[in-house]
């Protein structure tokens, strides 16, 4: 009886532990003004997707359900890696300028609730696209890292706050008043990096081939393969596209996602007519949004079993 009972307890155990992924509908999201745009973010705990025009220029809120868009700003390099608080109030962006052939980059701080814009970092140089750990946003240029959080008063940091960013190509991990760059992968250039929502683990993309997740001391954990421009669904799904192309245009992409329980990749969507792409997860993980590359948005209705 005993070892019946412990076959029963191992089979139900790795009965929850798989992560298996399963499209229930996907319906297209069309905007008022019938114009095309990148997926570019979520609104946590709302029906808001954030999109953006050619060249990541301009940054709109769409509400999935009516197809309304909330302009946010039309300057140029608004739409790149925008931020969201935890809170779903306030957006994070950062917008370019050149002047006598040199970039200068501004942070604003939009409020969902009041459309107040608020500047918080002003023409400066070598600004990085702000990072955001629960409601507090890292913002740093060439001549200053600092830590705000925009819904107080003080601004000033609690000290705890985990973030991951991109310097010179190197993932770089700030944790209170410390710093910690981070080669997990060895010398070479990375993209796409983002902590896990418990903050543990690192997810990147590593010189343009496979994606790969690390722990925050830079440990590697998973090698997901070819999942590009990924994106944690939860803890234990990340999310993803294999896009290809010739050389000059996507020819074809499908939406991927890798179980990290079963360390397994595998193929979400498998169509001929579309190209979907840069997924994003939201309404709790029971969607994902994703663009084409003909500037289409579509909301994709998913179960995990």
């Amino acid at each position: 009886m005993r070892i019946k009972g412990s076959l029963l307890l191992l089979a139900l155990t790795l009965t929850v532990s798989a992560q298996e992924m399963r499209v229930k509908g996907v319906s297209r999201v069309r905007p008022e003004d019938n114009g095309s745009y990148l997926l570019t973010g979520v609104v946590p705990g709302s029906s808001f997707l954030l999109v953006t025009g050619d060249g990541y220029k301009g940054l709109s809120m769409l509400n999935t359900r009516r197809g309304r868009l909330t302009v946010i700003s039309t300057d140029p390099g608004a739409g790149y890696e925008p931020a969201v608080t935890a809170d779903g109030q306030r957006v994070i962006f950062r917008t370019d300028n050149i002047s006598y052939n040199r970039k200068y980059s501004s942070v604003y701080s939009y409020d969902i609730r009041t459309r107040d814009r608020k500047l918080m970092m002003d023409a400066e140089r070598g600004v990085l696209p702000p990072a955001v750990s629960g409601n507090a946003v890292l913002l740093k240029s060439d001549g200053e890292t600092r830590i705000e959080n925009p819904a107080a008063e003080s601004l000033k940091s609690t000290g705890d706050e985990l973030f991951v960013v991109i310097e010179e190509m190197t993932p770089v991990l700030y944790r209170g008043g410390e710093r910690m760059p981070l080669k997990p992968s060895g010398e070479g250039y990375y993209i796409w990096v983002s902590l896990s929502p418990d903050g543990s683990m690192i997810l990147y993309n590593f010189q343009g081939r496979d994606t790969y997740i690390c722990d925050t001391g830079g440990k590697v954990l998973h090698d997901l393969g070819r999942v590009n421009a990924p994106r944690w669904l939860d803890n234990r799904i990340v999310i993803g596209m294999d896009d290809r192309d010739d050389g000059h245009m996507i020819t074809s992409s499908e939406l991927v996602y890798y179980s990290l329980p079963d360390r397994k990749r595998s193929v979400l969507t498998d169509t001929e007519n579309r190209s979907e792409m840069f997924p994003y997860s939201f309404d709790g993980g029971r969607k994902i949004a994703f663009s084409t590359d003909n500037g289409e948005i579509f909301v994709m209705k998913i179960s995990i079993r």
